[in-house]
């Protein structure tokens, strides 16, 4: 069996990448991003927005037992990185005492949560302490935004999306449930699901969970 639209698809694969120096000559830092395994998966329904375009791209049309090796560019992953979607958000630190967030914590580096007007969690870190404030950053990249991510790895199984399966897919897409990313750096869950919010999604970065500790 074949993958192609709405099959239930088992991956394993190790990840690595790099982010392209700035100045040519130097040379390239490689990272290892992530590992999913055998007996932990990245599970996903193909062509229904799981994936990242050009990891699709690659695997559409292999068969269960096949082998992949490919590299994806920053277009074809999760973009270039953009200094526009970083921000800076001054917080009062009377604000702080009064939601409960725990003094000793309040330094350089700490991560703090926010929440926008639409009463969505959003992640920042604290860069500068002042005495009334603390000024945060809030980064809407994708983690690996800017990287050149390079995946290695196998298909464990190709089969029928189960009408089980396709709930499960739902779930995940509204967050009522942890993704089954297994890590997932293929997935592209956007930080909609438990796994991505309490930071046990998988164990490198998760690909497209923007909300991911």
């Amino acid at each position: 069996m074949k993958i192609e639209f709405g099959k239930h698809v088992s991956v394993s694969y190790t990840l690595t990448g790099y982010e392209a120096p700035e100045n040519p000559e130097e040379e390239i830092e490689l990272e290892n991003i992530e590992e999913t395994t055998p007996d932990r998966p990245f599970q996903f329904i193909f062509g229904v927005g799981q994936l990242i375009t050009g990891f699709e791209k690659n695997i559409e049309g292999m068969e269960e037992g096949g082998s992949f090796d490919f590299t994806l560019s920053p277009a074809e992953a999760y973009g270039e990185y953009k200094e526009e979607n970083v921000h800076y958000v001054p917080i009062p630190m009377s604000d702080l005492k009064q939601g409960g967030f725990p003094m000793e914590f309040c330094k350089v580096g700490s991560s703090l949560p926010l929440q926008n007007q639409n009463g969505e969690i959003m992640q920042s870190e604290i860069t500068e302490v002042k005495e009334k404030e603390v000024i945060c950053k809030i980064d809407f990249n994708a983690p690996l935004a800017g990287m050149t991510l390079h995946f290695v790895g196998k298909i464990l199984e190709v089969r029928d999306a189960t009408e089980a399966d396709k709930i499960e897919y739902m779930k995940q897409m509204t967050g009522e449930v942890s993704c089954n990313c297994g890590g997932g750096c293929g997935g592209n869950c956007n930080g909609n699901c438990e796994g991505c919010q309490d930071g046990s999604c998988g164990e490198g970065s998760c690909g497209n969970c923007k909300d991911k500790k």
